[in-house]
């Protein structure tokens, strides 16, 4: 019988560090990849390299905002780092992983949704950053954040196996993918952005512009600002196009409100994300605001 365990014993180890090797040689192909926005950046920009701008967002900042028709108008070199299903909590995270890996910027646009509160939980996309377990700022953000008891990306750390098992589909495909090809990219272009097709959600068709007066109150924009501050790095809120929202903001220093800018509803995919067409027109009005931004600098 004790030979019998030990031998149970010898097997369930090897099968963990094994399992644990996996992981480890996992992580290393996506961290060299391309395929998740984290590794992107550091695999095709040096550290240290110098942008005019960088933009962070949920999938309306990955949406809206097309950077490379912003630097072919203003001359200018910026990228997108937004994340669809992601809100102000992993937009700050990518925000340090931006500046802890020695990017600058003269411009950070944070393409705002959560005005006035973030959820307490992980965001749906939070793993992307797994492969970067061992950076002190993504393991903090995933210790505060992530709620389940197992705690797998947290955890990872130390059994790097257990995200595998946890967020298979959504890891391990990726990691095959970038040994074919570690170029290839998820559901974003070389300059960091994304667009829906011209099609119309006919479910919001035809409803009354709803007026919303708000204040920006979330207390991670304050964390924003700060850390913004400390980079030498100009913060830009940006309120992205809503469909039938108009929202009315009494703080106009440093925000871009473009919330009701656009009104034909052709220009929509749905209610809170325009199409490709749209994606146009909203950049088209970002860029006069931003060259404007840009030209008070100049001559100040």
């Amino acid at each position: 019988m004790k030979l019998f365990i030990l031998k149970i014993v010898k097997y369930v180890t090897a099968i963990i560090l094994m399992a644990n090797v996996l992981g480890w040689t996992g992580d290393l192909i996506l961290r060299k990849s391309s395929f998740f926005k984290p590794s992107f950046l550091l695999n095709n920009y040096k550290q240290g390299e110098q942008f005019d701008y960088f933009i962070l967002g949920s999938s309306r900042g990955l949406t809206t905002l097309d950077s490379k028709q912003i630097d072919s108008s203003l001359s200018t070199k910026g990228i997108n780092l937004s994340m669809d299903d992601t809100d102000l909590k992993t937009h700050l995270l990518m925000l340090n992983h931006f500046f802890k890996n020695g990017y600058n910027s003269k411009y950070c646009v944070l393409v705002l949704d959560n005005l006035t509160s973030s959820g307490v939980k992980l965001g749906d996309n939070d793993y992307k950053f797994a492969s970067f377990i061992n950076e002190e700022y993504v393991k903090n953000h995933f210790k505060t954040y992530e709620s389940t008891r197992l705690k797998p990306l947290f955890n990872s750390l130390y059994w790097p196996f257990l995200k595998y098992s946890y967020y298979n589909i959504q890891i391990i495909p990726p990691v095959l993918l970038s040994i074919l090809n570690p170029k290839k990219r998820h559901r974003f272009d070389v300059n960091g952005n994304y667009t829906y097709p011209n099609i119309k959600n006919k479910s919001h068709k035809n409803k009354r512009i709803k007026i919303d007066t708000s204040r920006i109150s979330n207390p991670l924009v304050n964390e924003f600002r700060k850390l913004c501050e400390i980079n030498k790095t100009e913060l830009i809120i940006y309120i992205a196009p809503y469909e039938n929202l108009k929202i009315i903001l009494d703080q106009e220093e440093n925000i871009f409100n473009n919330s009701a800018v656009i009104n034909d509803e052709n220009l929509f995919y749905d209610a809170i994300h325009v199409n490709k067409e749209g994606r146009k027109a909203a950049t088209n009005e970002f860029i006069k605001l931003f060259k404007h931004k840009l030209l008070q600098q100049y001559y100040n």
